[in-house]
């Protein structure tokens, strides 16, 4: 997604901060050619491409059923009913940061969306001259940041289709600590991110490797293991924990118990999960070979496990040697 496929039909700006006696917004009318107009324009494409965004759905009966607007005029009613549950959030809870949100409608991929962007205020030092010549710095700590994701605290819903997409952002609330945005802002529950889940599934793998094979194999294992996650992603467009109890630990029952008991107290689901084309470049890109001696190689995946370019050869001593075959050339 990128910021020139986002079109912006109305825009609120509102001011949560506890030092005022209540949250402040206004609508403002953006030109394609303002700045503030490409800066929500970038957030909205970063916001729907993260692959660490929580996601959710909601349906006629949900909480944000009623709150959602389905076309531009009915937004400011939403900014006003969230931006006072922020507005208490900031106010009762030290941990959150007061700052700047940004509400909008827009159309993405031929489909109305609507967005909330909260985003902190950073410091930065300014320089004052006063009116008798002393130069001075100032700190100065309600500066907006950069059109990043990074600090940011959001949440997208597809108002078509009732999905939704929220930061990975975790509060106390009532001495628990949860998704504000989905949980008490939201009142939905959101699954696992999908970079999250991928990371979860590659740990848990790793170590049921280590745990359940002799150490001679894991290497061979950890490699299997990449490779077929990689080979289904590019071929289905989505990640599976059935798929590697299937074939990863196919030959080894315990392990593959072992596996689908920690996935399931990650609360990964045995579903397919798909994953977006950005995570599955990076399940397919190169990965790296790091020996005991401190020597690092980058091989493509789908080379791991291909003996014609690849070939790990191991003495009876234990050592293994690494072979890397049909190369044309050496760039150093």
């Amino acid at each position: 997604m990128k910021a020139g496929d986002i079109e912006l039909y109305k825009t609120y700006l509102c001011t949560i901060d506890p030092v005022l006696p209540s949250p402040k917004y206004n609508e403002v009318k953006l030109d394609p050619e303002d700045a503030l107009y490409g800066y929500t324009t970038k957030l909205c494409a970063a916001a729907l491409s993260d692959t660490a965004a929580r996601t959710a759905s909601y349906n006629g009966d949900d909480y944000l059923a009623s709150v959602a607007p389905k076309d531009p005029e009915e937004l400011e009613a939403m900014v006003g009913t969230i931006s006072e549950v922020l507005y208490a959030l900031v106010r009762d809870n030290a941990t959150m940061r007061a700052g700047c949100a940004i509400f909008t409608f827009f159309l993405a991929q031929e489909r109305p969306h609507v967005a909330m962007f909260k985003l902190p205020y950073t410091e930065m030092f300014q320089c004052r001259l006063s009116p008798e010549g002393e130069v001075s710095w100032i700190l100065n700590s309600k500066v907006m940041p950069k059109a990043s994701l990074r600090g940011c605290e959001y949440f997208t819903a597809d108002v078509v289709n009732g999905v939704v997409r929220v930061a990975d952002v975790e509060a106390y609330i009532d001495d628990c600590k949860v998704n504000y945005l989905a949980e008490t802002v939201l009142r939905l529950r959101a699954k696992t991110s999908e970079k999250k889940t991928v990371e979860v599934m590659s740990e848990a793998a790793v170590e049921v490797i280590r745990e359940c094979y002799p150490k001679e194999q894991v290497p061979e294992k950890i490699m299997e293991y990449k490779t077929e996650v990689a080979n289904h992603a590019e071929a289905t467009g989505c990640v599976s924990v059935p798929v590697v109890e299937q074939t990863v630990f196919s030959d080894s029952e315990s392990a593959g118990e072992r596996f689908h008991e920690r996935m399931e107290v990650a609360q990964i689901p045995s579903e397919p999960i798909t994953v977006s084309p950005k995570t599955e470049r990076a399940l397919t890109r190169k990965q790296k070979i790091v020996t005991d001696n401190g020597i690092e190689l980058l091989v493509p995946v789908n080379y791991l496990r291909n003996p014609d370019y690849v070939e790990y050869v191991q003495a009876e001593d234990g050592k293994i040697t690494i072979l890397l075959k049909d190369i044309q050339s050496i760039v150093l």
